[in-house]
């Protein structure tokens, strides 16, 4: 591997020697800069203070613009509109420029400055990161991803209070008006409709909906809901569809109420502005329930799983497929993990991993008609969407899921994984349509699958190999080490970004957290905000994934940005690159393709 060796350079901008700079005198008396001053035996310590001397004169000028947009709270006004304004000093002072001298005592005092001119640079920066927001919010909202548009939407809105203006217009775009505009539109149209409403016995009931938004399916949404009674809890869409699981007593209700999710609190960390303001600024809340008649449709009696399979042509094993499928979903149906070990004793692989599915993810299969499609695969076939009910009790949070079930040349189940939305699905078979490489992408989309459920199985093994040091090559259902092949590949950094070596600590440093989480969280459940394959122009057969998870727990939430460079130029797909980025992100410090290099 080679590598290439950078200097990260923060704080104040680098004085050229013998620069002819403005005396301090002149800086004060000539009213054109924002100033301040630090003292300390340590250089760094006097650089924040002179920072903050700055940020607090700032302040001073801005106030009377954030009457309207501070939250109260015990601290008084002024230091509120300071802590606002240090989200851009801390992040974006960069042009800041310093004077150095050395005191009587030895102590060092930096007296640090910026024209006036360059702040207003500052907000104008911050605009445009609103902007970002906003459209990638629309970008979504398109798609169906309803989740991530109004998380775009929000985190914009939460940016647009620390800045000091009142009306605030971008590119003929009215942000202060839109982005409020584009939330109450979505948090007003989103409508949910019974499909199916079954008593599972005595104390259960599971009611379906259709979800849709300006007449499409939404992909991707949250939820809490209340029956009214004393069940609440949390739920996700998908797909289109969602399904709430009534107990007790509240199996007799006729009323349900859902409140859309729109804050994402436990995402804020994903721009660091955005956490540091969110108990600094007025937070606008919306009205986001609903209010659901749950006796639209006929109460039935469960009658189980009806699995029918379809396919584009004839298959010669579709029978024994079928077999299979059914097999596998009374198992999950019976939720008994004797029963699990009585039917697939003879493949410890599927037992363990099914048995692991059902003790921490308590899935229940829908009860009714599902039609599933079977497609052809590099090992055997495919069935695609079978319908589940995740359950997650110490989050009261539950989650609508589709599985895929792969199947060997014989028609026998070898593995099962949690798709990816449909979106994101037809998206890359248009894109491969145009570079002719869907088996690639499949490949691809599988091995993302496979990621996403051996969180959901707490399978450490699994996850290890994926993030391990040395190249990882994907066989069948079972990923195995290897040793690197004959290529060098070289990181190469962009402003902005980390590091090699750091991102390789990074990797290190979430294994160990990882696995302490597993040890001691009774639930966990992860998603991904964002997944793009991307191919490597310059290089054929060589592709980028790139994916934003979402990971909650019991007590914990986290988010992370994790890229992968796969090859595909061998007989097996070779992942030979990894990199994770936990925690605050942007766009332009994202390890992505166009940061590799590969010499073969």
């Amino acid at each position: 591997m080679k590598r290439l060796l950078f200097t990260i350079v923060s704080g104040f901008c680098v004085i050229a020697l013998f620069a002819q700079q403005p005396t301090k005198t002149e800086i004060i008396q000539s009213g054109n800069y924002y100033y301040g001053s630090g003292i300390s035996s340590d250089e760094n310590q006097a650089h924040d203070e002179a920072l903050q001397g700055i940020s607090e004169q700032i302040a001073v000028k801005v106030s009377s613009q954030f009457e309207s947009k501070v939250k109260e709270t015990k601290t008084d006004f002024s230091e509120n509109v300071t802590s606002i304004i240090n989200t851009y000093s801390m992040a974006t002072l960069s042009d800041v420029q310093s004077l150095r001298s050395i005191q009587p005592d030895g102590k060092v005092e930096v007296f640090g400055y910026i024209p006036k001119d360059e702040v207003k640079k500052l907000f104008s920066s911050r605009k445009d990161l609103v902007l970002s927001m906003f459209q990638n919010g629309r970008k979504n909202e398109e798609n169906g991803n309803i989740a991530f548009a109004l998380k775009n939407y929000y985190f914009g809105l939460v940016l647009l209070h620390s800045i000091p203006e009142e009306n605030i217009r971008v590119q003929e775009t009215n942000l202060t008006i839109e982005i409020p505009k584009s939330i109450n539109e979505i948090l007003q149209g989103i409508q949910f409709v019974v499909v199916s409403d079954v008593k599972i016995n005595e104390k259960e009931r599971e009611v379906v909906f259709n979800v849709t938004y300006k007449g499409k399916p939404v992909s991707l949404s949250h939820y809490r809901f209340w029956d009214g009674n004393q069940i609440s809890g949390s739920g996700q869409v998908r797909d289109g569809r969602t399904t709430i699981r009534l107990v007790g007593s509240s199996i007799s209700f006729d009323n349900l109420k859902l409140f859309t999710e729109y804050e994402y609190f436990n995402a804020r960390k994903e721009t660091a502005a955005v956490e540091q303001l969110w108990d600094l600024v007025v937070r606008p809340e919306f009205q986001s329930q609903l209010n659901i008649p749950l006796k639209t449709v006929p109460l039935i009696v469960a009658q189980g799983t009806q699995l029918v399979l379809k396919s584009e042509k004839t298959l010669a094993m579709a029978e024994q497929i079928l077999l299979s499928a059914n097999k596998f979903i009374a198992v999950i149906e019976k939720g008994d993990e004797q029963f699990v070990g009585n039917q697939f004793s003879s493949d410890p692989f599927i037992m363990t991993k099914i048995k692991d599915y059902m003790r921490f993810n308590h899935p229940k299969p829908f009860s009714g008609r599902i039609e599933a499609d079977v497609s052809e695969t590099r090992e055997g076939f495919e069935i695609r969407k079978i319908e589940m009910h995740h359950l997650y009790p110490t989050m009261n949070k539950q989650s609508t899921e589709y599985l895929v079930l792969d199947f060997d040349k014989t028609g026998e189940l070898i593995d099962f994984n949690l798709c990816i939305t449909d979106d994101l699905y037809e998206k890359f078979v248009k894109q491969a349509e145009f570079g002719n490489d869907w088996g690639n992408r499949l490949e691809i989309i599988k091995f993302v699958e496979k990621y996403r459920t051996a969180y959901l199985t707490r399978d450490m093994k699994t996850i290890d190999l994926m993030f391990a040091d040395e190249a990882l090559i994907l066989v069948g259902r079972k990923i195995e080490a290897r040793n690197k092949p004959n290529t060098d590949v070289a990181y190469v950094q962009m402003p902005g970004q980390p590091g090699f070596e750091q991102l390789q600590f990074t990797k290190q440093q979430y294994l160990t957290r990882q696995k302490q989480i597993f040890d001691v969280q009774k639930d966990i459940f992860i998603d991904f905000s964002n997944f793009e394959i991307m191919k490597k122009n310059n290089t054929p057969g060589v592709y980028g994934v790139e994916m934003r998870q979402n990971y909650s727990s019991t007590s914990y939430a986290d988010e992370g940005y994790l890229f992968l460079l796969i090859d595909f130029n061998e007989k097996d797909p070779l992942i030979y690159i990894r990199a994770w980025q936990p925690n605050e992100w942007d766009s332009s410090a994202l390890v992505n393709t166009s940061n590799f290099r590969i010499y073969k």
